[in-house]
């Protein structure tokens, strides 16, 4: 499944958007990250589509400046 949401990772990390759902094709898409450890920004990030409510979860990542970590995460998406 983790194929299916690598484009959608990249286009966060380059471009600050989610782009378009790898199942639906919808580009209302959204993400979040949330740092843990603050000294070195390690943390996860959530990647979804607000029309179909699939779901990505990336866990143990370093988180960048500038990424969004602000928001909440949308209850029933599917992982």
């Amino acid at each position: 499944m983790m194929e299916k949401w690598i484009e959608n990772f990249k286009c966060v990390m380059e471009r600050g958007n989610a782009g378009k759902c790898p199942f639906c094709r919808s580009v209302n898409m959204d993400y979040k990250a949330s740092v843990v450890v603050p000294e070195s920004r390690l943390g996860y990030m959530d990647i979804w589509c607000n029309d179909c409510k699939k779901a990505f979860h990336v866990s143990r990542m370093q988180v960048p400046e500038g990424i969004k970590v602000d928001g909440e995460i949308p209850e029933g998406l599917k992982y």
